[in-house]
């Protein structure tokens, strides 16, 4: 029997502000003891108060979080583990295909041959194995222990903890980040971190949830992606614009479509593509 899922209250709760303008925001909507606001200036959305680290380590380590919210049955077929399968492999011939404009043994379909790719959110390792048997040289981040643990199970290269306290040496060929940066505490430090350790030829690609999506728009404070516990930042094409430049990087390509393979039956998320400026 799983642990329950922790209960917080507002003792557990910091106040932030924008990490792009410093702007303490509007209120969008009040989830005691959340509160989900919108910068007057750039428009990032962001929740604030939020959990304070500890309390985020508490949430993360539950040893439930990745069986029952993220990969579903492991046992045998799943929903939710087809999917995983085939965004995988839609990200993968993505980041080819990106990167075959600039490099000739990148071509989709054909090996990486020992190109560097570091994953921030590594989850389980199941992205991070994918693309070893394609031939990267893999390393993943990962905040949670329990996940970090399954990884390392994989004969996986882990650290486990937060992108910008990780000891790691780039240049990385791939940096990815799936349904990642709305988890971490700073954004624009991760990018910035990852802008340090990717190659100047590289390439970044990430998922998000965002908050201009038509789900969002519809179900306002019932959006099922909403999530204060644990989604701390909300994104729009434009605010991840603002965002990737800050950091040193130029947005090459943004898909949203639900029939893509990288963002199967996915109404509400985006898949970005980044390349240094």
């Amino acid at each position: 029997m799983t642990d329950p899922a922790p209960a917080f209250s507002a003792a557990d709760t910091e106040q932030v502000n924008c990490c792009l303008c410093g702007d303490t925001g509007t209120s969008v909507y009040e989830l005691p003891p959340y509160g989900v606001r919108r910068c007057a200036r750039c428009t990032l959305v962001f929740v604030s108060p939020r959990l304070r680290a500890q309390a985020l380590s508490r949430f993360y380590d539950q040893v439930d979080y990745f069986e029952c919210g993220v990969y579903g049955d492991q046992t045998g077929w799943s929903p939710a583990m087809a999917l995983q399968r085939l965004w995988t492999s839609g990200r993968l011939n993505r980041i080819a295909k990106a990167r075959s404009t600039r490099d000739s043994n990148a071509r989709l379909g054909r090996p990486a041959d020992g190109q560097r790719l570091l994953e921030f959110g590594s989850g389980y390792g199941l992205f991070l194995a994918a693309a070893r048997d394609r031939g990267y040289d893999v390393q993943g981040v990962e905040l949670s222990h329990p996940a970090a643990q399954q990884t390392a199970k994989l004969g996986l290269d882990v650290y486990c903890g937060q992108l910008v306290d990780a000891p790691l040496d780039g240049p990385y060929d791939v940096i990815c980040g799936w349904d990642t940066l709305e988890h971490v505490p700073n954004p624009l430090a991760v990018l910035r971190r990852i802008r340090e350790l990717v190659a100047d030829d590289g390439t970044v690609a990430m998922s998000t949830p965002y908050f201009s999506s038509l789900p969002s728009r519809l179900l306002r404070k019932r959006w099922w992606t909403l999530k204060p516990t644990e989604h701390i930042w909300h994104y729009t094409p434009y605010t991840l614009r603002l965002l990737a430049a800050r950091a040193g990087f130029t947005v090459t390509d943004v898909i949203r479509s639900p029939l893509a393979p990288a963002n199967l039956t996915r109404l509400d998320s985006l898949v970005i593509l980044l390349r240094p400026a």
